[in-house]
């Protein structure tokens, strides 16, 4: 039962995705086949108005306008799926977002009840490194450079090894 609802569920999503569906696509494509044809049409009246018999250049006008709409219904589509991803992720984003920071609350409120010093700074630097790729990394709303990439990874290397390092020098004394 749970299979078949699935099964129903998903062809219902692939065709309210596909662009066949959308009456606002078919009506820009068609609009843009009809002003390509119409375009075409007034070209050749003005320009070459004796060229070929005149039934033969409509229907390579409404051939070529037919492409043209086909072509624009495609690009559209493919525009609406691109949007559509990206509100998916970010809606993605948001909620991980939520959740993650939901449970570096309570992380952080654990340590009110810790009474070793260094644990509460290794978990409340590990909370702020945490928060800051939250704010900085998952927001993101275009990529970063290369070199600016590489930058990046090794001052968080650099602070993470530097905090297990003094965890390990405290342990030693």
């Amino acid at each position: 039962m749970a299979q078949s609802e699935r099964r129903h569920a998903m062809t219902r999503t692939d065709r309210s995705t596909h662009w066949d569906s959308n009456p606002g696509v078919k009506f820009a494509s068609l609009g843009v086949g009809l002003a390509a044809f119409l375009a075409t049409e007034v070209m050749h009246y003005l320009l070459v108005p004796d060229i070929g018999r005149h039934w033969e250049r409509l229907l390579a006008e409404a051939v070529s306008a037919s492409l043209v709409a086909l072509l624009t219904a495609r690009l559209i589509h493919a525009e609406n799926q691109r949007r559509e991803a990206a509100l998916l992720r970010m809606q993605v984003i948001s909620e991980m977002n939520h959740h993650i920071r939901n449970a570096l609350a309570a992380v952080s409120l654990t340590t009110d009840s810790i009474q070793n010093q260094q644990s509460i700074r290794v978990i409340s630097d590990s909370v702020d490194r945490i928060e800051w790729a939250l704010r900085e990394i998952l927001l993101r709303r275009k990529p970063v450079p290369e070199k600016e990439q590489d930058r990046l990874r090794y001052f968080h290397s650099q602070g993470m090894a530097h905090a297990v390092g003094e965890e390990h020098t405290n342990e030693h004394h």
